[in-house]
């Protein structure tokens, strides 16, 4: 399994350039603070996050913090370059989710089996903790400052409660220290950071999240904002999405976690407002469900030549048909069609796949392939 996951690893190198140019295209894009990098510097220091992803891979060894300064030395020339603490931990979050990505492709391609993949990814994911851990000691070396000790500690802490069942007694000790009601519940709720306002977003989101008795933990994790909230964000944050996982003790936030990801993967397709399990229903399932997504689509979809104008036009009566409680008349006014039209395009619909029966377990598929085909769930089926 080991040497199926180096092999695999060492194909990376065939991406190094592509990694490079990607990660610096997008952190130029999102932290105005790297404008006075060099892209010729940026992109060295791509490379070398790159290639230690790849030692790491095949070693399985993470460094130690005293093994390699170098990326101390990173932190060292940014802070000169005046880019703050939290936009290096950025960029190399970026730096590593393009490795990452790279990886994902390389194993599919590969046919690395789901377990060596997952071994993979959690290693790019510690890696990325030791980068952060070695910046987060390089910048209170050099600046000292309480407020960014402090946010490390909080999103480890987050890290810690929303990945394990048993809390100890120093982990109790720091959620009394900011505030947790240690008997209370909570709720896990994701927020994108990328191109928005991430100091605001924190501060929204702890207040609107946190009760008289109990504070809501908050942090930039990547590039999303992760929350311990206590009550549900309702007037927080404007103009971005929240995914939200159930209300449940302290010790379960892991179970809240695994569902708020779950919420996540559709809420950040919205333009915003909080998403949870109640909003989405069934449609949760689908993301994850790619051989019946197959299925569906081939059975509902395909045959009706979603590229051409008139597929495209028998899809978006499909989608107004449902949404109207199959009536006819309500699709054809939000369409602005007769009637007839409408009746024509079900019956040619029905005719392409080869009869449809207009039952409860009929329209659900059909509900579930227009999800799943609407949301890219399956390569090459984004129609956007």
């Amino acid at each position: 399994m080991s040497s199926a996951l180096s092999e695999v690893a060492l194909r990376i190198r065939e991406d190094e350039d592509s990694i490079a140019d990607l990660a610096a295209s997008r952190i130029y894009g999102e932290l105005a603070t790297y404008v006075g990098v060099p892209r010729d510097e940026l992109l060295a220091s791509v490379r070398t996050n790159a290639r230690r992803a790849v030692d790491v891979l095949i070693s399985r060894q993470i460094p130690s913090v005293s093994e390699n300064a170098e990326h101390r030395a990173t932190t060292r020339a940014r802070i000169d370059e005046n880019v703050p603490i939290e936009d290096i931990i950025r960029a190399y979050r970026i730096s590593l989710s393009a490795t990452h990505d790279s990886f994902i492709s390389k194993a599919s391609a590969a046919g690395l089996d789901p377990q060596s993949t997952l071994d993979g990814a959690t290693l790019l994911w510690r890696l990325g903790d030791w980068f952060t851990a070695g910046a987060a000691t390089e910048y209170r070396y050099r600046a000292g400052t309480e407020a960014m000790r402090q946010s490390f500690e909080i999103g480890s802490l987050v890290r810690k409660l929303t990945t394990e069942s048993v809390i100890d007694d120093d982990t109790t000790q720091q959620v009394k220290k900011y505030g947790v009601d240690i008997d209370g519940v909570y709720a896990v709720a994701a927020v994108p950071a990328s191109g928005h306002d991430v100091e605001k977003i924190i501060r929204d989101v702890k207040s609107s999240g946190s009760t008289v008795r109990a504070q809501a933990l908050v942090a930039q994790i990547d590039l999303r904002v992760i929350a311990i909230v206590a009550r549900k964000p309702t007037e927080a944050v404007s103009d971005v999405p929240i995914a939200i996982g159930p209300f449940v003790p302290l010790t379960q936030l892991a179970t809240s976690a695994r569902i708020c990801e779950q919420v996540w993967k559709l809420a950040r397709k919205e333009r915003s407002g909080v998403h949870s399990m109640e909003s989405y229903g069934w449609r949760l399932a689908v993301p994850d469900s790619t051989d019946i997504n197959e299925f569906l689509i081939h059975r509902y979809i395909s045959p009706l030549r979603p590229g051409t104008a008139a597929g495209r036009d028998i899809l978006e009566t499909l989608r107004t048909w449902l949404r109207a409680s199959s009536s006819v008349r309500r699709t054809a006014e939000e369409l602005n069609v007769h009637e007839n039209t409408v009746r024509y395009r079900l019956q040619r619909f029905s005719d392409l796949i080869g009869g449809f029966e207009y039952g409860i377990d009929e329209l659900l598929g059909l509900r579930w392939a227009l999800e799943a085909y609407d949301s890219g769930c399956i390569a090459g089926t984004d129609p956007h």
